[in-house]
């Protein structure tokens, strides 16, 4: 039997110990504004409607297996952008820790990465025309 859900939209939440460095990071990464916000979740979205959750580790209203904050291994977040070059840029003006060195892949690609507060891995990309 194939199952499936008739989403309309998808976005991250990020459960993390560290909600208002996040925040910051976030609507400084990609221009957000937040649109739900209480002292336990807050709804970021971008200009161009990108959306991420923030949810604080541990909180009551919670089960308690959303309790534990992000641990900081196997997820990526990618970010498709029109010009890595110029994002690379802004982001080494800006003084965000870059993770990997901005880099032309063999596979078309060209990127650099970040960590957000919580050790999440950003990845932002311009796939290139070969």
């Amino acid at each position: 039997m194939k199952t499936s859900i008739n989403a309309n939209k998808f976005f991250p939440v990020i459960i993390t110990g560290k909600l208002d460095e996040t925040k910051k990071f976030y609507i400084d990464l990609l221009n957000c504004e937040a649109v739900f916000e209480s002292d336990w979740y807050i709804q970021l979205v971008s200009p161009k409607g990108l959306e991420i959750g923030l949810l604080i580790a541990g909180h009551d209203s919670q089960p308690n297996f959303l309790h534990q904050a992000y641990g900081g291994n196997g997820v990526v977040l990618s970010f498709e952008v029109d010009n890595v070059d110029d994002e690379y840029k802004k982001a080494q003006a800006s003084g965000l820790a870059i993770a990997y060195e901005l880099k032309t892949e063999e596979w078309g690609q060209r990127h650099f990465m970040l960590c957000d507060p919580n050790g999440m891995v950003v990845d932002v990309v311009q796939h290139l025309k070969q």
